[in-house]
């Protein structure tokens, strides 16, 4: 009788929260094999198709690469035409260095195909700021950034292509290229209320004169592109942060963009990051239902999307693969490991309540 009170006792402990966990661990694991071994049929005339990532794992300079190697590694085993990075290279508190920078330049480089980047608040907004243990001066930082990423009139990535971009009204970071008749612009919008700043009037005007530069530039590029079968516009800021309502800092950029896409009656998709949760919807259905929005993965969910591009589909953008930034089998180890260690720690507690 004592060992039956005692045994019950220990599969009391052993409860069923530990059988939860297993059973969701495996769960998990036939899901991330499904989704990493998703066949996709191969795009037909009308379909184009392009990688999305952004928003950086927060990690020191030293784990960056260990964090971003097999993402890399994905998204050159999917031969993508075009890659956007939707900036927010940095973590949040990472300092803005020289050293830091150029790592996540050459981690762009390492792309197979043509990477369209455009800049995040973290690598270059922020830098001033006392979280990021060495500050920096932000707008030496913005200069830093399209000296070293910016300079050529092209693309990053191990491929680069030419581009058109707004270096002559010096935002060379502000760029735009057409593939299969599709307009893909990158436009400078930035979290942390992109610049805009009452304390700060230099952070300020740098904001003003920004905005204004590009409003100036979506409309050009529109105009020029005014063949084009849809258009996606690459920002880093999420204009939506605050549900529909969109702040005054993205305002007049936002209502631009939507009244073109009434002017030019063509699909549009605002890209954005900035947030880290995914998110697909269409902001304005009845006013604008020209408009579409994706909001991509970010840390700690290092993800990358691969969209979809058909101008004459109900759905005109789709993702139609998640890619992860983690092999299988490091997956399972770790989450192996995670499940282990859970059950030493109920092990653990049978033991001490025995002893």
């Amino acid at each position: 009788d004592v060992y039956k009170r005692q045994l019950k006792t220990m599969m009391s402990i052993l409860n069923k929260n530990s059988i939860f966990l297993i059973i969701i661990i495996l769960m998990s694991s036939f899901a991330f094999i499904y989704v990493n071994s998703t066949n996709i049929e191969p795009a037909s005339e009308d379909q184009t198709r392009f990688i999305s990532f952004g928003d950086s794992p927060h990690v020191p300079e030293g784990e960056v690469e260990n964090y971003l190697k097999m993402l890399i590694d994905s998204i050159n085993d999917h031969n993508s035409s075009l890659i956007i990075h939707i900036g927010d290279t940095l973590g949040g508190r990472e300092a803005c260095t020289d050293s830091m920078i150029l790592l996540h330049l050459k981690l762009m480089n390492r792309l197979d195909a043509p990477v369209l980047y455009t800049p995040g608040d973290n690598e270059w907004r922020d830098c001033y700021q006392e979280k990021k243990g060495v500050m920096y001066d932000n707008l030496e930082r913005l200069d830093y950034i399209r000296n070293t990423h910016f300079s050529n009139n092209k693309t990053l990535g191990k491929n680069p292509i030419f581009v058109e971009n707004f270096s002559e009204n010096g935002y060379p970071e502000n760029a735009r290229i057409i593939l299969n008749n599709i307009a893909f612009i990158t436009a400078h919008l930035v979290g942390s209320n992109n610049n805009y700043d009452p304390t700060n009037l230099r952070n300020t005007n740098e904001y003003y004169e920004r905005d204004l530069a590009n409003i100036e530039w979506i409309k050009e590029s529109f105009k020029n592109y005014d063949k084009a079968n849809a258009f996606v516009v690459a920002i880093h800021a999420d204009m939506y942060s605050n549900g529909l309502s969109i702040s005054s800092e993205y305002k007049n950029f936002a209502m631009a963009l939507y009244s073109l896409s009434n002017e030019f009656k063509k699909p549009v998709l605002i890209l954005y990051g900035d947030s880290h949760k995914f998110k697909d919807f269409k902001p304005m259905p009845k006013k604008y239902p020209y408009i579409h929005a994706i909001n991509n993965y970010g840390n700690p969910d290092i993800k990358a999307l691969m969209i979809e591009v058909d101008p004459y589909n109900k759905e005109p953008f789709k993702v139609i693969k998640v890619i992860k930034g983690e092999s299988l089998k490091t997956w399972l180890f770790r989450n192996f490991q995670r499940t282990i260690n859970y059950l030493d720690r109920v092990f653990q507690r049978i033991h001490a309540y025995f002893k």
